[in-house]
Formats: C-alpha cells, structure tokens, sequence
C-alpha cells in the first residue's frame, strides 16, 4: 500500500507543477492497477484453497474476455453510426478498426481455449503467440486508460478554470468547414464558447483578443479563420478585438503559429485554448509544447462522435512520442514475433 501511496502523492505533485501532460495519467493509472493486483492478491491469499484460487482467477479471465468482447462490439457498432451520419472515409473508421481487432483478439483466444479442451498440443502454441501479443496490446490498453482517464480529469480542470479564471487571449482551434466556406456545427460550438470566455474576460475588466487559428483545406474556398471570423462578427463580437491566424494545418501549427501572433501583438498573460472537448487534453500537451501559458477547455461535443474522436487523439498522443512508443513496442513484441516464427 505504500507504493499505492507513494504513487499518488506523484499524481498531485505532478498535475500541481503542470496538469497539461500525461504523467499524471500514467502515475495514477499505475496506482489504480497495483491497487486491483493488491485486492485481488489479498482476496486470493484469504482463501487459502487452491481450487477457489483457480475458479478466481478464470472468472477474472472470463470477466476480462467478455469485456474485450462488449467493447470490440460497441466500437464496432459506433462507427457505423459514425459513418453513416459522418460520411465513410479513414477518420471515422478508427473505432471500428479497433473495435474489429480487439473482437477478433478476444475470439482467438477463446477459440483456443475451447480448441485446448480437446487437442491441448494444438492449442497451446495459438494460445502462447495470443498471450504474447497481449504485452505490447496490454501496453497500449494501459497507455490508452491513462489517456482517457486523465483526458476525461483535465476537461473536468479545464471547464473549471473557464469559470473562475479570465484570460488575455481566447485561441479558438479551427475544424473543416462545410462546402469550402460555411462553420460547421462542431466549429460553431467552439466560436459560441470562445465567445462567451471573451465576454467573461470583458466583464472581468480585461482587454483580451481572440484568436481564430485554422488554415485552408484542400477542399475549402477560404481559411477557416477568415470563416470563423465572420461568424463570430454576425454574433455579436467587436471585430477590433478578433485576431487571425490562417497558415496552420493541424493543431501544433495552430498553436505555435498563434504563440507567434501572441508575441507580435505584446500578448504575455494567460490564454485560454477553446476547441471541442475531447481534444481538450491534447490540445493542452501542444499548447505547452508551443510555450503559451494558460488552459485549454473544450466544447461540447455530440455522444456518437466522441469514441471515434478519442481513438483518433490517443493514436495522435502516440505519435507525439513516437520514437518512444515505438521502442518500447519493438521490445514487447520480441516474444510473439518469435512465438510465430517458431509456429510457422
């Protein structure tokens, strides 16, 4: 228990020096499963009967399977609500992707068991490439509840701070526009929100700016800061206070081209980033990576697009890390590339 304690004396520690990182995710995940491991130890060791020992442990199994099974099924049946109300296309397919996989996974390796019942000789190298694989799959499951847990704690942060702490600057994150040049209704709710912190800071007696930060799609006849501007002037903002920053391509750009803008302007308090909630966390980690001081918070997203969405931005935590993540995946996988080979 001390080691529980010691990790979560950590997490306060680390979200108190800067709660825009995953670190506080990660201690207070590893708190949480050494707490289970411990419980479940203590209920096992309380038993004092192997065969209960047993039955235990194959019910947390089982439990386990069957949850894989029901979160594969409600991923897979989410994208296609996605798809069919999103259009089709890469973005949107990831939870069904994963849900596909982490199905299949769990089928494996309860066919193999069920294969075990009668031909454990053919079963038992299936099932040690499956249980293999579930290291760097359990790494990734880890990493990816770190993420949501502590993603879900810092837009709770986020939303808190946006009703007690005014700004200098409001950086609204632009998203796609609609026919090349209308605000979608996720980038309206972003703008409505950046709005009302505005009008929040105004009352608190500041004189902030806001920012509308997104750059020109492909597919787009105009930026989508000169949209988002607009929109916010058909809604009541005074146009002297909007800024645009309209050569960024994804949200680093956003952020640190707009650091640049704040710096041109003698913007050097606090901002907040306004973008849709379940980017909120990610679009902290890039905010203090641009060196821009302040929160982020997000807007209120629709249910169906959120599983989809929070897949989407794990995948790009990974690959803010990449060369880490990497490395520590290539070592997990060394068992069960080997587990193959010797199978092939």
């Amino acid at each position: 228990m001390f080691l529980v304690a010691a990790l979560l004396a950590l997490v306060v520690l680390s979200a108190w020096r800067d709660p825009r990182r995953l670190k506080p995710g990660i201690y207070l995940t590893a708190a949480g499963a050494l707490l289970v491991m411990i419980t479940v130890f203590l209920a096992l060791t309380a038993t004092g009967n192997e065969v209960t020992e047993a039955w235990v442990l194959l019910a947390m199994g089982a439990c386990g399977l069957l949850a894989i099974i029901a979160l594969g099924i409600y991923l897979i049946v989410n994208g296609f609500d996605l798809a069919r109300k999103e259009g089709a296309r890469p973005a949107t397919l990831l939870s069904t992707l994963l849900g596909i996989l982490l199905f299949g996974y769990a089928i494996g390796v309860f066919l193999g068991v069920v294969i075990g019942w009668f031909d454990s000789a053919a079963s038992n190298s299936f099932l040690l490439v499956l249980l293999a694989v579930g290291l760097p799959a359990g790494y990734l499951g880890f990493v990816f509840v770190a993420f949501l847990g502590w993603s879900l704690l810092y837009a709770q942060h986020g939303r808190r701070k946006a009703r007690t702490e005014s700004v200098d600057a409001i950086i609204v994150l632009g998203a796609g526009l609609l026919g090349g040049n209308r605000v979608s209704p996720l980038l309206a709710s972003r703008l409505d929100r950046g709005h009302e912190l505005l009008d929040n800071a105004i009352r608190a007696r500041r004189d902030p700016i806001l920012v509308c930060s997104g750059g020109r799609g492909g597919d787009e006849t105009e930026s989508g800061a000169s949209a988002m501007s607009r929109y916010l002037v058909e809604h009541g903002v005074d146009d002297r206070r909007i800024r645009i920053e309209d050569a960024s391509t994804d949200t680093a750009e956003n952020l640190a081209y707009t650091k640049r803008l704040l710096d041109e302007t003698g913007i050097t308090g606090r901002a907040a980033v306004v973008t849709s909630d379940y980017h909120a966390f990610r679009a902290a980690t890039l905010m203090r990576s641009a060196g821009i001081d302040g929160y982020s918070t997000g807007a209120h997203t629709a249910a169906y697009f959120v599983p989809n969405a929070q897949v989407r931005e794990f995948v790009a935590i990974l690959r803010d890390h990449l060369w880490l993540n990497v490395a520590v995946l290539a070592v997990l996988s060394v068992p069960w590339v080997a587990g193959l080979v010797r199978v092939l």
